[in-house]
């Protein structure tokens, strides 16, 4: 057992969610002293904590290893119970390699029931202790032999831990354990035992330490035989109770008024109204940030000035002071964030504005809000603001969760089981109750007790001034007031778009603009544009609209809650509007589900021989299908929708109109216009899609060829982004600078400046700067293009990259990192190549479907010697350092699908599509693909290309002209896998 020596105060900071206030982070900082000085009554004396190992995670399939036991006194333990267990069959290869349990150890020891009798004759009645206990009792009681083990109160740890520690990172035993500085486990069940009775105190000690009032809340959520857990918050319910008084009842308002009340939230001026003008850094102050001495100069120990971050942050500090647009690419090791940063800081707090950085990935936003921005902070010894923003959906909806409290936690089926709301409920409550603004996207609830959906809101949906949380205790409305207030907002892509979108209101007025990552830039406004019919949204509002339940209806609703004062004509009125809004969303939803069953009639349409065994397909509706017969029977059932849902409108709007005159009505008001901008959306979305048809858009199906699956949509893309955003965001801003490290092809910015409007118009001119990276790329990267490889279509060719990832893995040993653009191709070559490397001892993972992302890039990165084949989300945004990633081999050039509806619509309008297109975004997602190598001045590794073309077709030279690496070697497949062996060796 290995406790761990690093000072707490250190180590449980890099534990606990980034942006967790200091006061709650000292709590926890607290918590090792108070379980060593703490009471804690009945769990301090007849405890048994449990832990097992098994073959596998099904109850039916699988079987026990290993169950260890402790009897536990005052946190220290006093008698153990450790046994093998003989499963009756091999232990899986993965399993054994995680736990080093191996069917040599378990060959002699005792069968399942004969070790569970043991158990539990050493457990007797005390209190069960397990970490994910449920899984830990299922299996110990499905023998007979451990039916005795049904009477005992087991209590999860893993719950305690989520409720009473919402801010950690991670709820894993071995990262708690590691946090507080106490025993570590190691995958054995023994180990893991030492390291829950290490852990239980200090989450006791947690419990004993929250809200009295939220603790009585929690304890009264469930009874023992629904959430055996609650018996813990039970106990430290009542003796925070003081006998004889009657405690407040639970107020979620309360909660909140005591986490924000102290916070300003004053917002600053609006960049375009300041009454004198503005100042702006100079080329000096700038530079000396940069110097060795100088603000940036002093955040890093072995800091060397680089002249490319300079020459950025000077270009920056520029185009904000000449009101200008940029962009800039600036390779891997340039430090661009700091680049842009420093001149933005300076900017916005000399000004007392707001200055916005969009991003596209979630890390980058939490490097930049977490790492980057308070360093600087620091390094300037000058205060700014700063704030993170993100759309409604990523925070938790005070109002809808207060419903949850009020109604009370229920059983909620979960695949064939039935389990308590309960624990999630109160992780959340807990994780409000020591939160001010932060979304919620780290929150460690599960949620398919608590869905998403029921706990969040959308814009539409929101009851924003009516709602009794508006303001400051509002998550969302906080959040946005928090960066009105704030020099520096940080947000992503999504939402600023979709701000444009919705002209404004989500985001504050802001006029200087950094697009980091801007490479996705495109795509995301392009999404935000557009418009779609959606069958399992329209599907979703036709229920919602025709039930007859209250809870699903909300005209049902209104009817029996809604009381009307006044006149017997009043009451006429009102019910006579009801029944209205009824009987048109009976005929709405008739015609909704009319319009969704004729969509699948357009996979008549569908052609293309190679994705017959694909499930979903993409269909592009040029002129020829939508005047077909078949696409104006689709248009025709949209269109009657579509006057269904107008006589819908009308009835909401008469509703809402009605309600305004009466008191307490606000929730069913604005549900009611909510269902009411639904319904407009649809009614333009079907105008533009099935009546008008304007040339600005392409058009589209997505067809899913299952028909239990409610998934087709239809969709309007906007064709020319840039020509929206040329008078919907540039002519309303005075600076955007766009950044990425692949921006260029061939060292042109040509196709991106086109897609984003840049250049078309006084508002829209961009001044350009490329600059290479501060790493020695063509020393540290060798790239391979493989010469003697099948063309991708020739039969021959999945056989040959087969043998070629078989060689170079076993010439690399592993730490290979492989980019498919096929699911099918990759699962094939993982069939062939896995069993092949298993042999060597190779560890080889593949993305299949269902396969968690966050789990193969934490597995990849904590083993040096693993390798991964993985899709598109592995393209780019994934850091694996050093010798964690050795080798990327991309075995086709990653063009757009022959069939994707854009690629054909502008194949149709312009004769060089190809060129002007769907060849630059290949080029830039390849070299998103080859910044995956290099990550540090030290790194190595070779890049595998593995696609023929390369060779033998003329655009080969624009793809290797643009990598980061001029060290090209081509090789046939043996000399590449014999070349890696000798570097090896």
């Amino acid at each position: 057992m290995i406790r761990d020596t690093t000072p707490l105060e250190s180590q449980l900071k890099d534990f606990i969610t980034d942006g967790t206030s200091e006061d709650v982070v000292a709590l926890y900082e607290s918590l090792p002293r108070l379980a060593r000085e703490g009471e804690f009554g009945v769990f301090d004396e007849n405890v048994v904590v449990l832990d097992t190992e098994t073959t596998g995670f099904s109850l039916n399939h699988d079987e026990l290893t290993q169950i260890a036991a402790a009897r536990v006194e005052r946190g220290e333990i006093v008698e153990w119970f450790t046994t093998f267990v003989n499963p009756g069959k091999p232990i899986p290869e993965e399993v054994a390699h995680l736990t080093n349990i191996h069917d040599s150890d378990v060959a002699h020891a005792p069968s399942p029931s004969e070790a569970l009798a043991q158990l539990a004759a050493f457990v007797g009645d005390a209190i069960v202790v397990a970490h994910n206990a449920e899984f830990d009792r299922n299996f110990t009681t499905k023998h007979p032999a451990g039916y005795p083990l049904l009477e005992n109160t087991w209590v999860d740890s893993l719950d305690l831990s989520r409720i009473a520690l919402p801010r950690m990172k991670s709820h894993r035993l071995i990262d708690l354990v590691k946090a507080f500085g106490q025993v570590r486990s190691t995958h054995r069940a023994d180990e893991d035992v030492a390291a829950t009775c290490a852990l239980l105190r200090i989450l006791l000690a947690a419990v004993d330490v929250m809200p009295p009032q939220l603790l009585r809340e929690i304890a009264a959520m469930a009874t023992p035989e629904q959430w055996p857990t609650v018996v813990v918050f039970q106990y430290f319910a009542q003796i925070h109770t003081p006998e004889g008084e009657k405690p407040l009842p639970f107020s979620l308002r309360s909660l909140r008024r005591e986490r924000v009340a102290r916070l300003d939230l004053r917002p600053l001026s609006d960049a375009s109204e300041v009454p004198q003008p503005l100042v702006f850094p100079t080329s000096d102050t700038v530079s000396q940030a940069f110097a060795p001495d100088g603000a940036v100069g002093s955040m890093y120990p072995d800091y060397e000035q680089r002249e490319e971050q300079v020459a950025m942050a000077e270009a920056v500090r520029s185009a904000f002071a000449r009101s200008q647009n940029l962009m800039v690419e600036a390779g891997t090791g340039v430090g661009k964030s700091m680049a842009y940063l420093l001149p933005s800081v300076i900017t916005a707090r000399d000004n007392k504005i707001n200055i916005g950085v969009a991003t596209k990935t979630n890390a980058l936003l939490d490097q930049l809000m977490y790492h980057e921005l308070p360093a600087l902070e620091q390094a300037l010894g000058s205060s700014f603001t700063y704030a993170a923003l993100k759309g409604f959906s990523h925070y938790p909806c005070l109002h809808k969760i207060e419903r949850a409290v009020v109604e009370g936690p229920r059983m909620r089926a979960i695949g064939k089981d039935e389990k308590h709301q309960a624990p999630a409920l109160a992780g959340l409550l807990s994780f409000i109750n020591q939160t001010a603004y932060d979304d919620m996207d780290n929150l460690k609830i599960d949620f398919r007790l608590l869905p998403r959906w029921a706990i969040t809101t959308t814009s539409h949906d929101c009851l924003r001034r009516k709602c009794p949380f508006f303001g400051t205790s509002c998550f969302v409305h906080g959040a946005r007031r928090r960066a009105e207030a704030s020099n520096i907002v940080v947000t992503n892509h999504s939402l600023l778009f979709c701000d444009l979108a919705a002209d404004g209101g989500l985001l504050p007025p802001i006029r200087y603009w950094i697009v980091d990552e801007a490479h996705g830039a495109e795509q995301e406004a392009r999404r935000a544009f557009s418009l779609e019919l959606s069958e399992e949204n329209i599907l979703s509002l036709a229920r919602r609209v025709s039930s007859e339940e209250s809870r699903r209806n909300v005209f049902v609703r209104a009817e029996r809650s809604v009381v009307v004062t006044g006149s017997e004509s009043s009451t006429t009125l009102f019910y006579g509007l009801t029944a209205k809004a009824r009987n048109a969303g009976a005929k709405f939803a008739d015609s909704a589900r009319t319009f969704c069953a004729s969509l699948p009639n357009l996979l008549y349409f569908e052609g293309n021989r190679r994705s017959k065994g694909y499930e979903n397909i993409d269909l592009w509706l040029n002129d020829e299908v939508r005047a077909s017969s078949v696409f104006q029977g689709v248009a025709s059932a949209a269109r009657e929708m579509a006057a269904d849902a107008e006589k819908l409108v009308t009835a909401c709007q008469e509703l809402v109109g009605y309600l305004d005159d009466i008191e307490g009505v606000a929730v069913v008001q604005r549900e009611i216009a909510a269902i009411a901008m639904e319904l407009k959306e649809i009614l333009q979305a079907v105008e533009i899609i099935c009546v008008q048809c304007p040339e600005q858009y392409v058009y589209a199906a997505n067809l899913n060829r299952k028909n239990d699956k409610s998934q087709n949509k239809l969709e309007a893309l906007l064709l020319n982004v840039g020509q929206e955003l040329d008078w919907s965001w540039f002519a309303n801003t005075n600076s955007v600078v766009f950044a990425s490290a692949t921006l260029t092809v061939d060292g042109k910015f040509t196709s991106f400046a086109q897609a984003m409007g840049l250049n078309t118009s006084e508002h829209s001119q961009a001044d350009e700067l490329l600059l290479a990276s501060s790493y020695d790329f063509d020393n540290q990267m060798t790239i391979y293009v493989v010469s003697d490889m099948p063309e991708p279509n020739d039969p021959a060719y999945l056989p040959v990259l087969q043998q070629l990832l078989i060689g170079a893995h076993r010439a690399q040993q592993g730490s290979m990192l492989t980019l498919f653009t096929n699911r099918r191709e990759m699962e094939k070559c993982f069939e062939e190549v896995q069993p092949a490397l298993k042999e060597d001892d190779l560890r080889l993972v593949c993305q299949k479907w269902g396969v968690s992302v966050k789990g193969l890039r934490d597995d990849f990165i904590a083993d040096e010697h693993l390798s991964l084949f993985a899709l598109k989300s592995f393209w780019e945004g994934f850091d694996a350092p050093g010798a964690t990633l050795k080798g990327v081999v991309i075995p086709k050039l990653p063009f757009a699908k022959p069939t994707d509806p854009l690629s054909c619509e502008r194949a149709a309008r312009d004769d060089a599509a190809w060129r002007r297109y769907v060849l630059p975004a290949a080029v830039l997602e390849t070299k998103q693909a080859a910044g995956r190598l290099i990550r540090k001045a030290n790194d190595r590794g070779i890049l595998i290309l593995a696609d023929k073309r390369l060779v033998t077709k003329g655009y080969g030279k624009t793809f290797l002209r643009s990598m980061p690496s001029q060290n090209i070697r081509f090789c046939s497949a043996a000399e590449i896998i014999a070349d890696i062996e000798r570097a090896n060796r």
